[in-house]
């Protein structure tokens, strides 16, 4: 009987420790303060970046707004890279690069049948690495980001969307 009642209390703080450590979610970081009203809608920020720096390991940019403020760290997923807009024929050569690898890493197919599909899928998921490392030779303030708070990674934002656009062009 002794044993039982061991068992029960033990099993009681397992579920304790567990409930205590997975029931308390992260809390994200609210927007920058250069997150003015205007510039948020449905609390995801718009800003544009001076320059990026890279993180390979953690797959995120760090970057600088334009007018200032304090640099920000942002992480997303794939879908959030969008093509540039706005340079016609004349993109810088990091840019072009960066629409023909979101072309060629769009096109790859990760159906189970495709011989390739597990490269093909890996080359997906480190896509927005390569276009990170891409995003740090872009020129000045050619970068327009849109980025909400992040529960799942405090420190960092999460990506909206991230593309390269002509500084003169307005945020929209």
């Amino acid at each position: 009987m002794l044993t039982n009642c061991h068992r029960a209390v033990a099993g009681v703080g397992v579920a304790l420790a567990a409930l205590t450590t997975t029931g308390i979610p992260a809390h994200a970081d609210p927007l920058p303060e250069f997150c003015v009203p205007a510039g948020v809608v449905d609390n995801v920020c718009t800003a544009r970046l001076t320059s990026v720096t890279a993180d390979v390991v953690n797959g995120t940019i760090t970057g600088a707004p334009v007018g200032g403020g304090a640099a920000i760290t942002l992480a997303g997923q794939g879908d959030a890279y969008l093509k540039s807009t706005g340079f016609g024929d004349a993109a810088p050569k990091p840019v072009q690069q960066w629409d023909e690898t979101i072309d060629s890493v769009s096109q790859l197919s990760v159906d189970q049948f495709d011989p390739n599909w597990y490269a093909n899928a890996k080359t997906r998921v480190f896509m927005p690495r390569t276009l990170n490392d891409l995003a740090t030779q872009f020129p000045p303030n050619m970068l327009l980001v849109r980025f909400t708070p992040d529960d799942a990674q405090p420190g960092a934002f999460r990506l909206v969307s991230i593309q390269p656009t002509p500084p003169g062009n307005s945020i929209s």
